[in-house]
């Protein structure tokens, strides 16, 4: 099982700590801070570099992740539910109840759906209707 390096807080002042890389949901730059976050089930991790650099080393490593927007990445296999009207991927609740998800450009939506048909993954597809 391979691991990324993440600390626990921006600034690193908690050291390093080990992440599977199946546990991510998705990871997104904030600008502010000038890091990536790093979104898991149980919570939320900062690492250094820049989503291009993540996505071509994780591709590589074998995972299934593509950018759904400019500034995030989704980890394709942790999906469970797509909103096909809106363009939003659902990954379930956080330990504090609260539902992750992730909106998706339209070019992002395209590269999920493509992903999709591509493995295994079963991801329920919902359409919400348009008021």
């Amino acid at each position: 099982m391979s691991i990324i390096s993440v600390n626990k807080d921006p600034k690193g002042i908690t050291g390093l700590f080990s992440l599977e890389i199946p546990k991510i949901n998705y990871m997104e730059f904030e600008r502010d801070i000038y890091r990536i976050l790093v979104h898991t089930i149980e919570g939320v991790y900062y690492t250094v570099g820049t989503l291009k650099y993540w996505l071509s080393t994780l591709e590589a490593s074998g995972y299934n992740f593509v950018l759904a927007v400019r500034n995030t990445l989704i980890h394709v296999s942790n999906i469970f539910q797509v909103d096909k009207s809106f363009h939003v991927a659902y990954f379930g609740e956080n330990l504090s109840g609260v539902e992750q998800k992730c909106f998706l450009s339209e070019k992002g939506y395209k590269e999920v759906r493509k992903n999709i048909n591509l493995t295994t993954t079963k991801i329920n597809f919902i359409e919400l209707p348009l008021w």
